[in-house]
């Protein structure tokens, strides 16, 4: 019984780690495939897996800042405020993109589809936590913009759903609070 008090409380210690507070290293591609095989073992009926996780690369995250920046000014940010949606593509260790699909094609309904890809995001964080790193999942009215959309989303009816900042914490997660 201790044993399964002692992961209770893990669990329900995990914390959003803001950018800021999080460093190299990132997880390597063995890490990032335990990681997202950890976060597909969600329930998922009809095993549809109405998500993906994609990790951006340095040259993905400078095309998005440009993205971000365009974005801003389409929306009639100023200069400043193209230049913070700017940065926000470049902050933190490591970026993912965090992708939903639903279909109409199956038998499933599209309620539980979305109940699915929550789950795998939710599960996505704490194997993320017990790899030994920290992220926060955030969003944002770039998530809105087509281009992006267009940019992260490679079959018809993916929606980008939210992004991921990810990295080693600095210090312990309780202490950081994001």
């Amino acid at each position: 019984m201790s044993e399964n008090t002692d992961l209770l409380a893990w669990l329900g210690a995990r914390r959003s780690i803001k950018p800021k507070h999080l460093t190299l290293p990132i997880p390597n591609a063995s890490a990032w495939e335990r990681i997202v095989a950890a976060a597909a073992a969600v329930p998922d009926h009809g095993q549809l897996h109405p998500f993906r996780f994609a990790l951006l690369t340095h040259e993905d995250r400078a095309a998005l800042a440009d993205l971000f920046e365009a974005a801003a000014r389409r929306s009639g940010g100023d200069e400043q405020a193209a230049q913070k949606a700017r940065s926000k593509a470049l902050k933190g260790p490591a970026l993912a993109a965090f992708v939903v699909k639903t279909t109409t094609e199956q038998s499933v309904p599209e309620f539980e589809q979305v109940l699915t890809a929550g789950a795998a995001l939710g599960q996505f964080m704490q194997a993320l936590r017990a790899a030994g790193f920290g992220g926060i999942v955030l969003s944002g009215s770039a998530l809105e913009d087509c281009d992006v959309q267009a940019a992260i989303c490679r079959e018809p009816g993916e929606r980008l759903a939210a992004w991921i900042v990810v990295g080693t914490p600095e210090q312990s997660p309780q202490s950081i609070d994001g």
